[in-house]
């Protein structure tokens, strides 16, 4: 019993741990933290990668599920989509859309950190390294019980900033949620759109490693100095982001339509997207204040840990390719 739920556990936990702590967002001192991270962050991505498999959504369902939890997170729980001044770093100044009263800049960036980062990479990374990648891990009762979870993880961002909270307008709300089902009413529909396979030689997984690579490190260079790149005009950055995101789109998609696209490719956009984190850890700033030399040493220790997770799931997949 134990053994069939364990890559469900590791998931609860992988993903706070890939999505707050190696992105450098907080540093190793603030570790317990994670116990309060853990229902939001892991149990979204549980809930989406149980719901994916049992309905057999595919990738395609997974990473639009995971723009669903970014919106909701964003949206409606940290509310950092509209408050103007959250945790007072001002992220909606640079590409404010008054009529929306969201930043351009700030949506496009934050969506894709949640849906590729907090949830993609965790699943893709757990998934390699099971006997059964493509299956449901949970029961209906374990599926619910994810799905509790990620609603009490929902409610601790706003019990914990109480009154302070940002207020959101009807208007928001109702927007927010709208966004949110069409994607995840998108997601259950893409499974009619799948096409055939291509009679191609795929891509090699090096390849594929080295271009997501290469598209990690194109996403981060705008604020590789943790400041709003506010000397070059927004809609420049915008536009380079959804031109980033549309080619990284189209490129995955006719890979894994050609015939031979299998384990190797997927751990390879994992394994790129979990060393791109690695790296970008260490010229983040963490948001909660922390001594250098304590946030050097937790960039270290998550960086070596996200190596050698790599290493093991490599072996395990080689072994299961046995």
């Amino acid at each position: 019993m134990f053994k069939r739920i364990l890559p469900a556990l590791g998931l609860l936990v992988l993903a706070p741990l890939v999505g707050e702590y190696l992105l450098g967002n907080i540093a190793i001192d603030a570790l317990p933290m994670i116990i309060g991270l853990i229902p939001l962050y892991g149990g979204g991505a549980l809930l989406i990668r149980e719901v994916a498999r049992r309905w057999r959504l595919g990738w395609p369902g997974i990473i639009l599920l995971g723009l669903a939890y970014a919106v909701i997170e964003e949206g409606l729980l940290t509310r950092s989509l509209f408050d103007p001044d959250y945790v007072g770093l001002r992220l909606l100044d640079y590409g404010f859309i008054p009529e929306l009263g969201i930043g351009a800049y700030w949506t496009v960036f934050v969506l894709a950190i949640h849906g590729v980062w907090s949830i993609a990479v965790p699943i893709s990374i757990v998934e390699a390294g099971s006997r059964r990648p493509d299956t449901p891990w949970l029961g209906k009762v374990g599926l619910t019980v994810s799905a509790v979870l990620f609603l009490l993880g929902g409610a601790v961002p706003i019990a914990l900033a109480g009154p302070a909270i940002y207020p959101l307008s009807a208007a928001q709300t109702t927007w927010t949620l709208i966004t949110a089902v069409a994607l995840i009413t998108t997601a259950f529909l893409s499974v009619r759109f799948r096409r055939p396979l291509l009679q191609v030689t795929p891509a090699g997984p090096w390849t594929v490693f080295a271009t997501t690579i290469a598209a990690g490190l194109a996403f981060w260079l705008p604020t590789m100095s943790g400041r709003l790149p506010s000397t070059v005009p927004a809609w420049i950055t915008v536009g380079f982001y959804l031109a980033l995101y549309a080619t990284m789109t189209l490129l995955i998609l006719r890979w894994s339509r050609r015939m031979g696209w299998g384990p190797w490719h997927r751990f390879a956009l994992s394994a790129a997207g979990l060393v791109t984190y690695a790296w970008h850890g260490f010229p983040q700033p963490p948001s909660f204040p922390a001594p250098a030399n304590v946030d050097l040493i937790g960039n270290t220790v998550f960086a070596l840990a996200a190596l050698g997770l790599l290493a093991f799931v490599a072996v395990r997949l080689r072994r299961l390719d046995l």
